[in-house]
């Protein structure tokens, strides 16, 4: 296993995607280079040998899963309810919380092992609803993973809850005022990159077809 500075990787507020599952598999990022434009990890997959196969699967899950809202990430100051962060990186505290709470069975360092069980000590901070879809006895979400559409439609539900709102009853539009629609559009379109302005409207359409939103 190499040496890595823990603190320096878990401490921070946010990672790139490739940082945290070369991480998970107990490999330094610094061993890896940089683009010239400070912002892209030039992984060579061969480099990592045997853990190649862990680590693309690994990049699969965290890239499916980090628009996925988990209820157990929304008090924490930021926006949203899933890991991810802007320009393919990761919020550092809730993917450790993700890792400890989905249980992805994925064998860790015994130092992030360590830092995730100190982390949890923190009982607010891994309040679960019991009302949560991904935490509903029964239903195992490891065995498949959301569609787009899917991933759309539930974070804009997870969105007006957030605001205080109830899906089935969203405020009557008024004259001169902005929409709750609009509101939640523009959020979205300035921090996620999971909707195009066309996306969003045609995910808001399908919520009102299907009775989700009224």
């Amino acid at each position: 296993m190499e040496k890595i500075d823990w603190d320096y990787w878990l401490k921070r507020k946010s990672l790139f995607e490739i940082e945290v599952a070369l991480l998970t598999l107990g490999l330094d990022p610094e061993n890896h280079q940089i683009d010239y434009l400070g912002d892209h990890y030039l992984v060579d997959i061969s480099a990592l040998k045997s853990m190649q196969k862990d680590y693309i699967k690994r990049m699969t899950f965290i890239k499916d899963y980090r628009f996925t809202p988990y209820e157990y990430m929304v008090n924490d100051g930021e926006w949203g309810d899933y890991f991810s962060a802007n320009n393919g990186k990761v919020l550092v505290k809730r993917f450790l919380l993700w890792l400890k709470n989905e249980d992805m069975g994925w064998t860790l360092p015994k130092e992030l092992q360590a830092y995730i069980e100190k982390l949890n000590n923190n009982p607010k901070a891994l309040e679960v609803k019991a009302n949560s879809p991904e935490v509903i006895k029964g239903e195992n979400i490891l065995n498949r993973v959301q569609s787009k559409q899917e991933q759309q439609d539930t974070a804009i539900l997870s969105r007006i809850k957030l605001l205080g709102h109830d899906p089935l009853s969203l405020p009557k539009e008024k004259s001169g005022k902005r929409t709750i629609k609009a509101d939640i559009r523009n959020y979205f379109l300035g921090n996620s990159q999971m909707f195009t302005y066309h996306a969003f409207d045609n995910a808001w359409k399908r919520l009102k077809e299907e009775g989700k939103i009224n």
